[in-house]
């Protein structure tokens, strides 16, 4: 039994070392065939760089997801399969390592790194990084052609010059730049693949926003270093209302109508008018700088300010009206018809069964009825003009994306 045992230890201690072996002479041939194709290799000349042709690199993107934009930071994320290929004829082959096998897939990254590959940056990129598990997410892979495909998956931050004109009824363009960091478009000529130049996932979801529409095109860039090849992508963005909806316009349209109970309250209630109106207005001003806290500081005017703003004087209307509703109601109704008045210190004490002096109570009450009809129908006038502009403005067909070329 014993012997059996080592036996048996010692065939599959034979049959490892045999797998190792075969991994490692397989990992020797793909080193000794890489190596002799990259024997006269110079990784710093170009594929054309004998020739008077630019090389042409071609690109397409696969965006696995596309993050919420951040309207405070002006900028947005996306997490894309970034796929270039272009011609290399020093990298032709008749025959892998392997007997029929057309093309290699390059892992190794001191072999990756003797291989030419463009410079390619992205313009407007504020942070980016490439994903490393389980292992760094790089793709080289050669054909026998000579034809290159080098994909990455990188996650970036870009910035997005927003306008905020219509918020948040807004759409807005944002895009991604990408060309040549040191060679200019004598060198490398960029791109996009005529089919599919940008490849969507069937269910994209962004938050807050939904994908109209994309543009690409080709740019050139113009420096005092020289003219560079580039790439252009432009999405076209929409906002969705429900958010803002249920966040923004429906609790402030509650906290106005509040505000319109003190128009059935009595004008003497001072503590009651004066408590109903100075907290919806605190209400009000808490909302709105919660609101402003997410958008950056721009000078001019937005839709949701315009709002604000409306239910801003509604309010304080309402309270200014109970200021003059109150002085109405404890103003005397002075007697101008009587000529002479009895000093002060020769008037005898007035009876205390005496009639109180009149006041105008009547005109009071009458205002604050009035206003019950007058606030309502002003709020509902602006909501009648409001919500259709920017809607439509919204919903229209948004001006052509130009790119400077």
């Amino acid at each position: 039994m014993t012997k059996a045992l080592v036996i048996f230890g010692l065939g599959l201690l034979l049959l490892v070392n045999y797998g190792q072996a075969e991994k490692e002479k397989h990992k020797n041939k793909q080193q000794q065939f890489m190596s002799n194709l990259l024997e006269d290799y110079d990784v710093n000349d170009s594929p054309t760089a004998n020739t008077s042709d630019a090389t042409k690199v071609y690109v397409q993107m696969f965006l696995n997801s596309f993050g919420s934009l951040n309207a405070a930071n002006m900028d947005y994320s996306i997490d894309v399969f970034l796929r270039q290929s272009w011609y290399d004829e020093r990298l032709k082959f008749s025959s892998g390592y392997r007997a029929n096998k057309t093309r290699i897939t390059v892992n190794d990254p001191s072999i990756q790194s003797k291989i030419w590959k463009p410079d390619t940056f992205f313009n407007n990129v504020k942070d980016a990084e490439i994903h490393r598990v389980t292992m760094n997410n790089i793709l080289l892979r050669l054909n026998a052609s000579g034809h290159v495909l080098y994909s990455m998956r990188v996650t970036l931050k870009l910035s997005c010059n927003m306008e905020f004109k219509y918020y948040p009824f807004d759409r807005q363009e944002c895009g991604v730049s990408i060309s040549s960091y040191a060679n200019t478009d004598d060198v490398i000529k960029y791109h996009w693949v005529d089919d599919t130049p940008i490849d969507l996932p069937d269910e994209l979801e962004i938050a807050q926003f939904d994908l109209l529409n994309f543009e690409t095109s080709e740019t050139t860039q113009h420096f005092v270093t020289g003219d560079f090849s580039g790439l252009v992508v432009q999405f076209d963005l929409r906002r969705q209302n429900g958010y803002h909806v249920l966040q923004t316009y429906i609790p402030t349209i509650l906290i106005v109508a509040i505000s319109w109970v003190s128009f059935w309250l009595d004008p003497n209630a001072v503590p009651g008018r004066v408590s109903l109106g100075v907290t919806t207005l605190l209400t009000l001003t808490t909302l709105a700088s919660g609101i402003r806290q997410s958008l950056p500081p721009v000078s001019y005017v937005k839709a949701i300010d315009v709002w604000v703003g409306m239910c801003m004087i509604m309010v304080f209307g309402a309270l200014l009206e109970f200021t003059f509703v109150n002085w109405l109601a404890n103003k005397k109704i002075v007697d101008s018809g009587r000529a002479f008045r009895i000093p002060k210190i020769l008037a005898c004490a007035e009876d205390p069964a005496a009639k109180p002096p009149a006041t105008y109570m009547m005109y009071a009450r009458a205002l604050d009825r009035l206003c019950r009809l007058l606030f309502p129908g002003g709020f509902l006038l602006f909501n009648l003009i409001y919500w259709p502009y920017y809607l439509i403005q919204q919903y229209s067909d948004p001006e052509p994306i130009t790119v400077e070329r």
